[in-house]
């Protein structure tokens, strides 16, 4: 016991820097090609009764710091049975089109995705959800990186957190995801992405076969398509520079939660092997590390994996967060953190037990 005591805190320490040293990479590597560019750029936005979320998104859009002659808006309306189409109709602009979504390809939201991408008319691809709000500069960073030969590249979506407690916790776990997803990235092994801002080439997409190899869940039409990007060696990176956040909501409700979760955690069951491996490796000895605190009246020595865990978690949460819109403080860290680690073991178990459906 006093062994495992002390190899979990060693391992959690050696995995940590490892993280930060991977996000630290994904940031910077190529920041010094600051050359401007103004690639032309069709976004795909697919639409499923989204007329409460339209609004925002429409002033969003409206104030993208771009030309208006190098971007496209598509959206693909999947039969809304609220009053999508109709304000759609209302707010479109001279770049805007709307298509409604029909002899789909693919199931779901891919099929409704690749409708938007085959009827675009610019090599680069821009996907995002109709309930997002994109900062102004959100296409520059698009372009810019695009413009250094990235196939592939995605940028951070945070969720806007309010005062109830499921909404923090999302924020949080959303935050967590992010530290991942761009490690991986700058240590070369990504693995996933997310969708609210997304970004590829034609010919990526078509090297890959669009969706057709994604299809084991309605949803992974992020995190599998990343995978068949890295099956064919395709240059994937990450986009961070100011005012090129995706803000997007949080969930409502435990119930809400725990579908979306469940949703995603499904596709995590056909990651590559050795993701697999990485996130079990890693999500494990995190959860061993903060469960060990019960185990004190044992062996008081596990006492030093979870104060280990603790101070790592605050270190790396308090580092992170200085050049992104949170405010969490180190007791947040601490209690949501328990929520973020329990869930994932709830979530893990309802991925396998969930149906799957969009919308």
């Amino acid at each position: 016991m006093i062994l495992v005591s002390i190899i979990l805190p060693i391992c959690l320490l050696v995995l940590t820097i490892l993280i930060l040293m991977g996000l630290y990479n994904s940031l910077n590597k190529d920041s010094y090609e600051c050359k401007s560019s103004e690639e032309n750029i069709s976004i795909i936005i697919a639409v499923k009764n989204e007329s409460g979320n339209l609004p925002k998104l429409f002033t969003r859009l409206r104030e993208l710091n771009y030309p208006r002659d190098n971007f496209e808006v598509i959206f693909v309306d999947d039969d809304s049975a609220d009053n999508s189409l109709t304000l759609i109709e209302q707010n479109l602009q001279e770049n805007y089109r709307l298509i409604k979504s029909t002899n789909k390809k693919y199931p779901a939201k891919k099929g409704v995705l690749d409708i938007g991408i085959r009827s675009s008319k610019f090599n680069t691809i821009a996907i995002t959800d109709a309930d997002c709000e994109p900062e102004t500069d959100w296409l520059k960073s698009i372009s810019q990186k695009i413009s250094q030969g990235y196939d592939v590249i995605f940028g951070y979506s945070p969720l806007k957190a309010n005062n109830k407690l499921i909404s923090k916790i999302s924020s949080f776990e959303n935050l967590r995801n992010y530290i991942l997803y761009f490690s991986a990235v700058g240590l070369g092994i990504p693995y996933s992405a997310t969708s609210r801002s997304l970004a590829f080439t034609k010919q990526a997409y078509n090297k890959i076969n669009g969706y057709s190899n994604t299809l084991e869940t309605l949803s992974g039409d992020d995190d599998l398509f990343i995978r068949e990007a890295v099956k064919q060696k395709m240059k994937i990176g990450v986009f961070r520079n100011s005012n090129d956040l995706v803000y997007s909501n949080p969930a409502e409700s435990f119930k809400d939660y725990f579908h979306r979760k469940s949703r995603h955690l499904k596709t995590s069951h056909h990651y590559l092997f050795k993701h697999q491996i990485l996130l079990g490796l890693w999500h494990s000895i995190n959860i061993l590390s903060l469960y060990s605190i019960f185990l004190i009246i044992l062996s008081p020595p596990f006492v030093i994996p979870f104060l280990t865990k603790m101070i790592l978690d605050i270190f790396t949460i308090m580092k992170v967060r200085n050049n992104l819109p949170h405010e969490f403080n180190w007791l947040d860290t601490l209690r949501l953190q328990v929520f973020y680690e329990t869930f994932l073991i709830i979530n893990f178990i309802n991925s396998f037990v969930k149906k799957d459906k969009w919308k």
